[in-house]
């Protein structure tokens, strides 16, 4: 007779305080092992191997052998009663990462998982700095190089959710700045790191650079520096009204006042004539002497303008209908060219919007949308980013076990949220395959694929949802790895049929 595997027995009544020997032949001739112990009822009481290689196991003449040392999960000894050791051999089963759907910033595994975008800055060369909250309650500077194949560089990162009540970006030359919440830090642009830097950083209200100028506005002045060298430049004080928000000319500064007034300081304050119906909530630097307002009108719209001190407006942008309102805003003093940051109603998006060549009109540069998907499910055939079903089951059907040539040839797997990332497990919660390491993800969604034993399978932690595929999903083979009696937390004995021929 040829059995599939064995527990090694002890002499019948005798309990014995060291570990239970588990022993097995495994069907295939090779695989991870996944290997659980039940009760009586069928329940598992304990993951013993999940996903182990054959070579994490002792190797002997009758088998593959582990331990046991009687506790549950929870690492409490198990009661008395019979238990049974079985598991699955898990095959070659081909996981493939198909797509990421619902956010435009994601393209690849390594991009930051970004669930919302709070400040945006154009630097030099055409890079943008994003002050963005990520999965799992975080908050990052970081700088996205589209023309670069390496797009992403993560420079600070924060345990904070965002967005914040206040949030800036400004790049001067060097050194990039990042204003969260009246706190202010410093970062190099050419290598990442943290800047220390020689000024006051908090209770800052708003942040302008421009070259090698910095400028700084709290609540009673705004003070100028030069940088590298962070030498003083002056102040400007007796403030016209609470300001907002700064932006530096080649001549100057204006600033945006809580009212949404606008204001330009060249050796003293004088106020800029505005659309009535309009109120200025932004303020940007721009292309010579140029600056950039984001204006909220009585209706609630929003939409861009490019003002000249002298000449006054001089063009304007505003979001095709049903395209949301702008929350944010970024220029630069090299070109006309802007970054808008939109509320739409399922989610977020960041457009970078530049002036034609000829002059006439506007011209996409991208346009990258967050939707929400937190609550992703499956609505009539196909992936939603809200409502609809969370499938978690698929059947499929087994290689036979040439051991045990009656056992089971089907088998339902069940998609988790686990730990140590998504896993397929059986259905009374045996892992037996990781689909990735994704360890953030609390969403799990799996629908049988358009062939036998092949699946799609989908995992999303609120940033973004993953899809990958599933194939061969036949190729795992079932095992019974015997049975063990337990009285006092250790083996009384064991019921073993004969060793492996």
């Amino acid at each position: 007779m040829v059995c599939a595997a064995v527990a090694l027995a002890n002499p019948p009544g005798e309990t014995v305080p060291h570990d239970t020997s588990i022993r097995f032949v495994p069907a295939a001739a090779s695989g991870m092992v996944s290997l659980g112990i039940y009760d009586r009822q069928g329940a598992l009481v304990r993951v013993l191997c999940d996903e182990w290689p054959f070579s994490r196991f002792r190797i002997g003449l009758n088998g593959l052998s582990t331990s046991w040392d009687g506790n549950d999960d929870a690492g409490q000894s198990v009661a008395a009663g019979t238990y049974t050791a079985r598991g699955f051999v898990v095959g070659d089963i081909a996981v493939s990462g198909e797509a990421f759907h619902f956010n435009d910033w994601i393209e690849a595994a390594d991009s930051p998982r970004i669930v919302s975008v709070a400040a945006t800055q154009l630097v030099s060369g055409g890079d943008i700095l994003l002050l963005a909250g990520l999965a799992g309650e975080r908050g990052a500077l970081v700088r996205y190089s589209p023309e670069t194949k390496a797009r992403w560089e993560t420079m600070i990162t924060e345990p904070q959710t965002l967005p914040a009540h206040t949030a800036q970006v400004a790049a001067g030359n060097h050194i990039a700045f990042a204003l969260l919440d009246g706190q202010l830090r410093g970062v190099g642009l050419e290598d990442g790191a943290e800047v220390p830097l020689p000024v006051r950083t908090d209770e800052i209200v708003a942040v302008a650079a421009r070259g090698d100028r910095l400028a700084l506005l709290e609540a009673e002045a705004v003070r100028f520096y030069v940088l590298p060298s962070f030498a003083s430049q002056g102040e400007a004080t007796n403030l016209p009204s609470p300001l907002t928000s700064l932006a530096l000319l080649d001549q100057g500064a204006v600033a945006a006042g809580a009212d949404g007034s606008v204001w330009r300081w060249q050796a003293g304050w004088s106020k800029l004539e505005m659309p009535a119906e309009a109120k200025v909530r932004t303020v940007s630097s721009g292309r010579d002497n140029t600056f950039w307002v984001l204006e909220e009108r009585a209706d609630g719209s929003t939409r861009v303008a490019q003002y000249g001190p002298e000449e006054g407006r001089l063009a304007e942008w505003s979001p095709p209908a049903g395209g949301g309102n702008i929350t944010s805003l970024a220029a630069t003093p090299e070109e006309d060219y802007f970054l808008a940051t939109l509320a739409v109603p399922d989610g977020q998006r960041t457009v970078a919007i530049r002036r034609r060549g000829d002059g006439e009109g506007w011209e996409y540069v991208f346009d990258k949308k967050i939707t929400d998907s937190s609550g992703f499910g499956w609505r009539d055939g196909a992936l939603a980013a809200s409502a609809g079903e969370i499938p978690a089951e698929v059947t499929v059907r087994l290689v036979e076990n040439p051991l045990d040539p009656g056992a089971s040839r089907q088998l339902v797997l069940r998609a988790t949220a686990h730990e140590n990332g998504p896993v397929l497990g059986t259905t009374d919660g045996l892992p037996l395959l990781r689909v990735s390491t994704g360890t953030g993800d609390n969403r799990v969604m799996i629908v049988p694929g358009a062939n036998e034993n092949t699946a799609r399978f989908f995992q999303g932690d609120g940033s973004c949802v993953e899809e990958y595929a599933l194939s061969n999903l036949g190729d795992i083979t079932s095992f019974d790895a015997g049975t063990i009696k337990m009285a006092g937390g250790a083996e009384e004995s064991g019921l073993a049929d004969k060793d492996p021929e």
